[in-house]
């Protein structure tokens, strides 16, 4: 893991003890979703938090400024203020990814980034959806997105663990059992 990735899931485990002694913490996820929104519609705002010779209590009001603003309540106001005073505001991206990990992981679920040639029709992602929960043991849910350089099949990732079910890498595995003699 990256020293980037290792900051940013210590800001994100932060947020999400504090969120859950709170109360929900998918809905401090989603404010702060919504607060990075925010940012990636203003990259002048964006640029000017994460420039190390503004002042850091400049930086702070600004920040809670935009969260407010976004509809984050105390808690996701103050992290956003937190982060920025720190100079951590680039890490956001990162944050964000590392607190909904922990909230599904804490819901028991997981994401799978499934890359499929050509979308996939209602029934079939029902069905390769059941499937992974079978497999992992968790609920899935399914993050989408065509690429168009596959040539047929999909590739879904969950964590760490991949699974290929495309065309490109069965003709790559039997290209591999091929010259293996």
């Amino acid at each position: 893991m990256r020293a980037r990735e290792v900051t940013a899931r210590r800001y994100a485990k932060a947020l999400f003890a504090a969120a859950r002694e709170a109360g929900p913490a998918a809905a401090a996820g989603a404010e702060l979703e919504a607060f990075q929104q925010a940012l990636a519609a203003h990259p002048e705002a964006r640029d000017v938090l994460s420039r190390p010779w503004i002042k850091a209590a400049d930086r702070r009001a600004i920040a809670a400024s935009i969260a407010e603003k976004s509809g984050a309540g105390r808690l996701v106001r103050d992290f956003a203020a937190l982060v920025a005073e720190r100079g951590r505001m680039d890490h956001l991206p990162e944050i964000v990814a590392a607190y909904r990990g922990l909230a599904d992981e804490d819901l028991g679920q997981a994401r799978a980034r499934m890359r499929t040639a050509v979308a996939l029709l209602p029934e079939d992602r029902r069905r390769l959806g059941s499937r992974l929960e079978q497999i992992l043991g968790k609920r899935i849910i399914l993050d989408e997105h065509v690429d168009h350089t596959l040539l047929g099949g999909f590739i879904a990732q969950v964590g760490s663990l991949i699974l290929d079910g495309s065309l490109d890498g069965q003709l790559e595995r039997m290209r591999e059992r091929l010259a293996g003699g």
